[in-house]
């Protein structure tokens, strides 16, 4: 399948997260995943990870910031309050083994801010990435 690249220059420390390629987070809610639950120590890496934007600039800080400062980050951690831990996060398996987040880092912060020990987690392999490639 021909990808669209991602629209963002990614961040070197990010380029083993981000997919490389635009893909499309309602095709991804849409895929029937298996589930399993997660340590939620084996996927708190990404919490140490600038995902989020602040002032409006993409891939500024990092969800322990957030949690670390709220009223600074009152946005971002208002999204990790509101976040629904009853919807599992996303991740995809990599060719490596590794497993990465695709979407649910407010819920994985949440859910440590919690104090979860596990998290409920629909995986996807890498090989069916076309799936969620967005057209």
């Amino acid at each position: 399948m021909n990808r669209k690249p991602f629209p963002l220059p990614i961040p070197p420390i990010l380029r083993p997260y981000i997919l490389d390629f635009h893909w499309d987070l309602e095709r991804l809610h849409t895929l029937e995943l298996p589930t399993t639950e997660l340590d939620l120590a084996d996927l708190a890496h990404h919490l140490d990870l600038p995902f989020w934007a602040h002032d409006g600039r993409p891939f500024q800080i990092t969800p322990h910031e957030v949690a670390a400062d709220p009223n600074r980050y009152h946005e971002q951690f208002a999204r990790t309050r509101a976040a629904d831990l009853n919807h599992p996060i996303d991740a995809v398996r990599r060719e490596d083994g590794r497993i990465t987040i695709l979407d649910g880092i407010h819920r994985l912060l949440k859910a440590e801010l919690t104090g979860q020990a596990r998290i409920t987690t629909r995986i996807l392999a890498w090989p069916h990435l076309d799936a969620i490639a967005a057209h």
